[in-house]
């Protein structure tokens, strides 16, 4: 859905739908863009964390991110190099 977002490592990217992770636990945090619940992604291959998924935004204007997934580009791997 978009390139433009910043995570812990760097770039990020915000994906409607993604395969093969599980979620960790609910919980508050304040990002750049205000009070989020987020829960943390993890590859269900390797327990790698990937990013977060973002349940409730608090902000009216972050709404739109609600049931989405920040995946964090530093964070993901691909076999035979990109």
């Amino acid at each position: 859905m978009s390139k433009a977002f910043q995570g812990r490592h760097g770039r990020a990217y915000l994906f409607s739908k993604v395969a093969n992770v599980s979620l960790g636990v609910k919980e508050d945090r304040l990002l750049i863009t205000g009070l989020h619940t987020v829960c943390d992604i993890y590859c269900v291959s390797c327990s790698a964390l990937l990013g977060w998924k973002y349940e409730t935004a608090y902000e009216q204007s972050q709404k739109y991110k609600e049931g989405k997934y920040i995946v964090e580009k530093a964070m993901v791997m691909r076999e035979g190099g990109w």
